[in-house]
């Protein structure tokens, strides 16, 4: 082997000569260094990409079509083959873990040293690098610190503080929020959009201002400043400019359907000298409106780059033909894109499965004994299925029946359903309610929504509590009554004594169903209200609703097959795994939303509830956002390498009604040579829940006759 290994480095004796190797070991070691250029790994797109000499390139990249693999090969060709400097490389990714996979493959290419040399890194490590380069130009002092959300937070309450707006309504958290939209916007405060009709504009534009003197006076950025600050000198200062556009000759960047309208305008000044501008994505995969990405900067590349040389990577190496034939005419149907037509060599290959359920429950339980059938029978493990879904609260019934029969499962960008604030906060009021003497759920839960409950009256409670060894709540009610306390606090605690005490009256007395209760004491405590001034924006707080709403669907749910105990629900609900820490590659059932899924893959892939209304989403029936939701489906669809399945109820609880739904739009779609539709309920699983569901009924109902008896 190291003979052969020598006869081949002697193949290149001349370039190696040139090099100096002093013996063997160096000359094979060089070798191994030098990065060969194989035209035959490549397809003619990706060669082309890869070959490009100078000016601007967009590569559209389909999903699957090696897109790392390319930019990795690129930089490589630059360094080794074209001798460019590696230092006047630039290529930017959108993640830390993007960033680390295309430096491990640069440097599995051209060596470690070499690829150290690039600038790989994403779009905010390469700000930092500007700003530790220049930032004294804009008056701040090195080294400069870069704080965190906790540290932006205690900011933010210095200058509620300072302004005197301590206690109001202004939530820290909402504030950070809309500090980041105004710097990812670039713009004065009251430039946003609808601010100077806002009757709170000029106080938000004030707290703009006195976050940005205090966070200046500490000497330190955020994590917004990283680019809005390069921004800044890269505008202001022309030898800054110049130094960068003369400096960085080769920009990469990957995922360009993602880049906002700052990094956009960061991009724009970088090549403003030397177009070498190579753009790497899909707007078919453009799905993340919501974060600010904006597509039209995609679109638009060849209209902003006129001499653009464009190379359309088509040919998929993750999934079978069908699949791609599926979602190749789903997404034709969008009318603002690239033409782009997926294939693949793996022609073989099983139709898309479809099947329509009853409800969520019974979708989720014929989900996972799918799974579990389909595992047993082509010998897959677990970690080979992932189960995705429009919105978060969707897994709630997967994770319940997963519980039940004991299979491991992960939540992957996201946290689970009963670990989202919302859910743990009416969670705790149902233990508080259940349980006076569960003492941390009491305080939890005393000043969530914000009562005003001062931090001296929970002091006085805690001295009390101990000093006449009563329980947490017990010296709640006497502070209440106390007339040393002023009158306005006395008013809050027995508010929240009152609510406690009654709906603890109406959970246990049983004459009412315990979806009807929850939700007055969601109304009692103006729950939706809170979410919606404690949101940073009416997107998140939809989330937010739906999520207790599906709490509300749960708790009814349990009372359908249980019968109506609130003491099993929250025992249920305690027995919930906690997140477990993952490992690499562990072998387990995934669960996440299509965002969360994109750039992975998976043998076997479950869409669920493809619907009107939630895929594409209520709020996202008209164009533009329509499209993106077409999109998103489109995503779906290519996680999968060689089984899809698609599912969708019949009905869903809204409301305490009981709702008629009409599967997605989007599945009219897909040709039918390429999928077979069949019914859930037929499904042995689901018959066995009917039957259970109808056989808990009829006992319930025989008791209740008995009792009138």
């Amino acid at each position: 082997m190291m003979y052969r290994g020598l006869l081949r480095a002697a193949q290149y004796g001349l370039r190696l000569a040139a090099i100096g190797c002093a013996d063997t070991r160096s000359l094979l070691y060089t070798y191994h260094q030098m990065y060969q250029f194989d035209p035959n790994q490549f397809n003619p797109q990706q060669r082309q990409a890869v070959l490009h000499s100078d000016g601007p390139m967009l590569v559209l990249a389909g999903a699957g079509s090696g897109k790392t693999r390319i930019i990795a090969h690129r930089i490589a060709y630059l360094t080794a083959i074209r001798h460019i400097a590696p230092e006047s490389i630039v290529a930017v990714s959108f993640t830390n873990k993007a960033a680390r996979e295309l430096r491990q493959r640069v440097a599995d290419l051209i060596g470690i040293d070499t690829a150290k040399r690039c600038h790989l890194s994403t779009f905010h490590a390469l700000g930092a690098d500007i700003l530790r380069a220049n930032i004294s130009k804009l008056g701040w002092k090195l080294p400069f610190a870069i704080i965190d959300n906790d540290d932006q937070i205690s900011i933010i309450k210095d200058v509620l503080k300072e302004l005197h707006l301590q206690g109001s309504a202004y939530d820290p958290d909402n504030l950070m929020r809309f500090i980041s939209h105004v710097k990812t916007a670039h713009v004065a405060p009251l430039d946003m959009p609808g601010m100077r009709w806002n009757p709170q504009g000029r106080t938000l534009a004030k707290v703009f201002d006195h976050y940005q003197i205090i966070r200046k006076s500490m000497n330190a950025v955020d994590f917004d400043d990283m680019i809005a600050l390069p921004v800044d000198l890269l505008e202001n200062y022309p030898t800054v400019l110049e130094q960068y556009t003369n400096s960085w000759r080769y920009l990469l960047v990957d995922e360009y359907q993602d880049t906002n309208a700052l990094q956009f305008r960061m991009l724009q000044l970088l090549c403003a000298k030397q177009a070498n501008l190579m753009v790497v994505g899909d707007d078919d995969q453009s799905i993340y409106a919501f974060r600010g990405a904006d597509s039209s900067h995609i679109l638009n590349f060849p209209n902003q780059f006129p001499d653009v040389q464009i190379v359309s990577l088509e040919q998929n190496y993750r999934s079978t033909q069908i699949i791609l034939d599926a979602a190749n005419a789903v997404i034709a149907k969008n009318a603002k894109r690239h033409p782009k037509n997926l294939w693949s060599q793996t022609k073989e290959g099983e139709k898309i499965k479809a099947f329509s359920c009853n409800n969520p429950e019974e979708e989720a339980a014929f989900v996972i004994e799918q799974i579990r059938a389909v595992a047993a029978a082509k010998g897959l493990s677990y970690r080979d299925f992932a189960v995705l879904y429009r919105t978060n609260p969707q897994s709630r019934a997967l994770e319940e029946i997963l519980v039940k029969s004991n299979l491991p499962y992960r939540i992957v960008g996201g946290s689970k359903f009963y670990e989202h604030a919302e859910i743990r906060d009416l969670l705790f009021y149902l233990r508080a309610i259940y349980s006076h003497h569960d003492e941390l759920a009491l305080r939890r839960i005393i000043n969530t929504p914000r009562r005003g409950i001062a931090a001296a009256t929970l002091s006085r409670m805690d001295e009390r509590s101990k000093r006449e060894k009563i329980d947490f709540f017990e010296s709640v009610k006497r502070e209440a009554n106390d007339d040393a306390l002023p009158q306005a606090a006395r008013l809050k605690l027995a508010e929240f004594v009152d609510i406690i005490e009654k709906f603890h009256r109406r959970f246990m007395a049983k004459s009412e169903p315990l979806d009807i209760t929850l939700s007055a004491l969601i109304d009692a405590i103006h729950y939706i209200a809170y979410i919606q001034s404690s949101s940073n924006s009416d997107e998140n707080a939809q989330h937010r609703r739906d999520n207790v709403a599906e709490l509300v669907t749960a708790i009814a749910s349990y009372e359908s097959s249980e019968g109506r105990d609130l003491g099993g629900y929250l025992q249920r609900v305690a027995l919930e795994p906690p997140q477990k820490k993952e490992d690499q590659n562990p072998d387990e059932i995934t669960l996440m939303t299509i965002h969360a899924a994109k750039g992975l893959e998976f043998k076997q892939v479950y869409i669920i509830g493809c619907e009107e209304n939630l895929l594409p989403h209520a709020n996202s029936l008209q164009e533009p956002a329509l499209s993106e939701e077409r999109r998103l489906f489109y995503v779906g669809i290519t996680r999968a390498k060689k089984y899809l399945t698609l599912t969708w109820c019949r009905t869903r609880r809204k409301q305490h009604e009981l709702i008629e739904i009409e599967p997605t739009r989007f599945l009219k779609d897909i040709p039918d040579s390429v999928i077979e539709i069949s019914n859930a309920s037929s499904s042995p699983v689901v018959q066995q829940i009917e039957a259970d569901v109808a056989a808990k009924r009829a006992a319930r109902f025989a008791q209740m006759r008995a009792l009138f008896k």
